[in-house]
């Protein structure tokens, strides 16, 4: 049995572009959602977690979100919110990353 997308061909390829970005093929992790109170699926803060440390090598248990912001794409009538930027520091560090990139980031550093 096959099916087929009623979706326009251009929203198929937001998606798959969007699924590209949270998805290295190098290192595949999964992402995980929740359903959040405005009825949206939004990546949970474990899911994020984990994404920073498959990506650039740290520990989760290290790594203390601070900002973040996020992109989102439909998928079976269901909008879901995925991180596409967030600020975190480890060992009192601050970094930023687009999870194309990674820096450090001296203004979300821990204060003395």
């Amino acid at each position: 049995m096959t099916t087929k997308s009623h979706q326009p061909e251009f929203v198929a390829e937001i998606i798959g572009k969007t699924l590209d970005h949270l998805i290295d093929d190098r290192k595949r992790v999964a992402v995980d959602f929740e359903l959040a109170e405005n009825g949206c699926m939004e990546e949970t803060h474990v899911s994020l977690k984990r994404r920073i440390a498959a990506m650039w090598g740290f520990q989760t248990s290290g790594i203390e979100l601070l900002e973040a912001s996020t992109t989102w794409f439909e998928l079976g009538g269901m909008q879901f919110n995925v991180y596409g930027s967030v600020q975190f520091s480890v060992n009192g560090k601050g970094w930023s990353t687009d999870f194309k990139t990674i820096a450090r980031d001296t203004a979300y550093d821990e204060k003395e």
